[in-house]
């Protein structure tokens, strides 16, 4: 549950034993909830599965327009892929932290925007993510080609990957940083991300200089005012 100190901050979890999922509701959707949610299918495959990923460039596409093999494909292995994380780290103590891949950028712009219709949240999250790997790249963690890669493939689908895809006004980049450092996964003051060495290589780390966070806000902001 959200606040305004912050989001997902308020109740608790219960672990299902089933997960069910109606593929066909997907075609009631308006195409940009049906990519928005396309936003947590590849950070599955980005966080911990390059095969996957590699499916997906293939076969994104079809699962937008409707293919029901490939979205059944897309949807079963996304479950299991965190029902297996989920089941070795109920609590969050280690690889469990991978799913929110993306997910500290994504929170602190939700917050920026008013949680409202200018950004959903699966948009925010392949921003995020798209962060996440050029920060990695900065920091010399993975190639230089891999942010390239993950930014073709959500244009591929039409999703929005840059602050720049944003309508309307945002923080600065230090305004936007005391937002990140409001998430639920700083301990001890230190804020902990979830980078990449690589498609689906992703690791969860606190050895992040605030100074390289805050120039790549400052460069996306930079950007998108161009």
């Amino acid at each position: 549950m959200n606040s305004r100190h912050g989001k997902n901050l308020i109740g608790a979890f219960h672990q299902p034993s089933l997960v069910l999922a109606d593929i066909g509701i997907l075609d009631s959707l308006p195409q940009r909830d049906l990519i928005a949610g396309y936003g947590e299918v590849v950070k599955y495959g980005l966080l911990g599965n390059a095969d996957f990923f590699e499916w997906l460039e293939v076969n994104g596409p079809l699962i937008a327009a409707g293919d029901k093999v490939a979205r059944e494909e897309a949807v079963r292995t996304s479950c299991q892929m965190k029902a297996d994380i989920v089941m070795r780290d109920e609590t969050e103590q280690g690889d469990r932290a991978l799913l929110n891949l993306g997910h500290t950028f994504c929170h602190a712009l939700e917050n920026a925007t008013g949680y409202s219709q200018r950004l959903l949240h699966g948009e925010g999250v392949a921003i995020g993510t798209a962060l996440a790997f050029e920060l990695s790249s900065r920091l010399q963690l993975c190639s230089q080609e891999d942010p390239s890669r993950v930014r073709a493939h959500l244009r591929q689908m039409g999703m929005k990957c840059d602050l720049k895809d944003i309508p309307g006004d945002l923080p600065t980049a230090e305004a936007l940083l005391d937002l990140m450092l409001q998430d639920k996964k700083v301990l001890d003051g230190t804020l902990r991300l979830i980078l990449a060495k690589g498609i689906g290589q992703a690791f969860l780390t606190s050895d992040v200089p605030q100074s390289a966070l805050l120039g790549l806000l400052k460069d996306a902001l930079a950007d998108r005012a161009a």
